[in-house]
This record gives C-alpha cells, structure tokens and sequence, in this order.
C-alpha cells in the first residue's frame, strides 16, 4: 500500500460555519466487562448519538479478563468500530500487583466546576459496582514509550505538551520510558516482560503508517485508547494502552494551521487514553470532528478529566 504524503490529504474546514468533515477524528471504543468484546460503546447506555460503524476484526486475549477498550482517534469527524471477545488468561499472563503503587494519589486534579456526566463530557467505560467511571488508579505513574520511526517535525515536543496538559488536567503522573521499537498490532499485550519487565506493559504511542493502521488510508488519523482488566475482587480498572498517531495529516494539520491545532489531535486521543469518550458538543476537545478553533480542553472536558483523575488507588492491579 502507498503511503501518503501531507500534501495529498484535503484541507481543513477553517471554521465551524459550513464545516465539511474531511477525516476522522476518532472512533471511540470500549465494552462493559461481562460482555468482553474487543471493541464497541464502552457506557452501558448508549448515547441517543452513537451509531456502529465499521466493525473491526481482533484476536481473542488470553489472560486476567483483560478487556481492551481501545478507541481511535484521528482528524476531522467520527465513526466507531466493533468488537471481538476476550477470554480469560492463565496466572502468568499477568505481572505481580502493585507494581509502583502507593496509598495515596500521586497527583490531585485542579479545582474545576463539578459538573454530571453527560454535561460536556462522557466517560468511556463505567464500573459495574459504582456506577462510577472505570479509571487508571491516580497512586501508580502511567509510564508511556514513543516508537520515534515516521516522527514528523514537532511530533516529539507537540507529545510532551499534550502529556504535561493532560497530566495537569487529571492529576495523573505520566512518566516517560523513552524509545521502543515495538509497532501498532491489531491486538497489543497489556503484558509482555520480554520487552517491559514483570509490570504492564508502558502505554505505546507510535507514529504509524496505512500499511500498519490500515484506517490511516482513509480519513482516520489516529487510534488511541486504555486497556481494562477484571481483578480478582471484581473491580475494573486501566492497566496499559495504546496512541497511534498518522504522521501524514498530523504534519498536514501543522502546515496548514499550526502547533496547536497540531496538537489538538494528540489532546483528543489522550482524553481517550485516561477514559473520556466522545460528545455532541462542538467546542469540546471530545468532540468527534477537528475544528481548528478548538485548541484546548473545554470546562466540560475538563470536569471529566478531573474526575477521571479522582479515582481509587488499585492495589490489586
């Protein structure tokens, strides 16, 4: 498959009036636990707004009832993909847990208007015995690597900047464990101590090409998302994930606007990554489509972030 250069892709509409979606901005995915498919709504109600799209296929997992709740995120408008079971695993397809954990949060999320869901923001996967969103526990770091191969020019310090703002916005320590060379799979291990060591697997953010992500062909420039597991007190919380990044239209979005609004779709997908699905409202950063005004989390964004960033320590994870 030929790969596609910056300047083969449409333009960016320039404005919210008359705006005609040129790519996908993402396609947020995730699944309720007891149904442990690979990928579709992660809320147990749906939105009167989602409709299924392109179903995908994957591979079943074998382990803990590992649930990946992967989302894809790209450039300018917004569809969702299917689901494929999981099943469960044997107890070494799991490291020891606790890895890193303390008993208090690493990191508190700012002071923001507190808002209900559905006002601006929407969790991607809710806990069954809370009703409370599914979280990454606040009391362990999120370690993240960057596959650097097709990096475009800015992509490592537009990364950083997106990280350090959704750090911010949630409390959530984020450290990075600098290069791998480990590519995007249709299926991504949350554990493989080959690689990593006894512990989940760092978050993976790569730049891919359409030969890799084959969504990046069409109007799909990116897929990002957290993966869950079921822990033995029947908790559910974020262990790993993924980012994939398509380095043509980011380096598009960059040319023709500029850092921020390049930015803008590494923000989208980490608001995926740390648990927030998509919403109706236009200036939100969770809103399917780029609008190139859109540079920055909105109070709705950020009053989901910040509860995302209130979870539960998770010990057991």
């Amino acid at each position: 498959m030929a790969e596609r250069d910056a300047s083969d892709l449409p333009p960016i509409p320039r404005s919210r009036t008359g705006r005609v979606p040129k790519w996908v901005m993402d396609e947020a995915l995730g699944r309720r636990v007891e149904a442990a498919p690979w990928r579709g709504p992660t809320s147990p109600i749906q939105p009167d707004w989602w409709q299924p799209a392109k179903p995908r296929r994957g591979r079943t997992l074998l382990g803990l009832l590992l649930i990946l709740s992967l989302t894809v995120g790209g450039s300018l408008a917004v569809n969702y993909f299917g689901a494929v079971p999981t099943a469960e695993l044997g107890p070494t397809d799991a490291p020891p847990p606790g890895y890193e954990e303390r008993a208090t949060a690493l990191g508190t999320p700012p002071p923001v208007p507190a808002l209900p869901e559905g006002t601006g923001y929407q969790f991607m996967a809710h806990a069954e015995e809370t009703r409370g969103p599914v979280t990454w526990s606040p009391c362990r770091p999120i370690h993240y690597v960057v596959r650097e191969a097709n990096q475009p020019a800015q992509g490592a310090a537009l990364i950083g900047q997106a990280i350090a703002i959704t750090g911010a916005a949630t409390g959530l320590r984020f450290i990075s464990d600098g290069t791998t060379d480990e590519g995007p799979a249709g299926e991504r291990e949350a554990y493989q101590p080959d690689r990593y060591g006894d512990r989940w697997a760092p978050v993976l953010i790569a730049w891919a090409t359409p030969s890799e992500v084959a969504d990046f062909a069409g109007d799909v420039a990116g897929e990002a998302g957290p993966i869950r597991i079921t822990m033995s007190s029947g908790g559910t919380t974020y262990v790993s994930g993924t980012v994939y990044l398509d380095p043509a239209k980011f380096s598009r979005a960059l040319t023709d606007y500029g850092p921020e609004q390049a930015r803008a779709l590494v923000l989208h997908e980490l608001g995926h990554l740390v648990g927030l699905a998509h919403v109706t409202d236009p200036n939100a950063m969770m809103f399917p489509e780029l609008d190139p005004d859109v540079t920055g989390y909105s109070l709705g964004d950020q009053a989901g972030l910040a509860a995302l960033g209130r979870g539960p320590c998770q010990p057991q994870a």
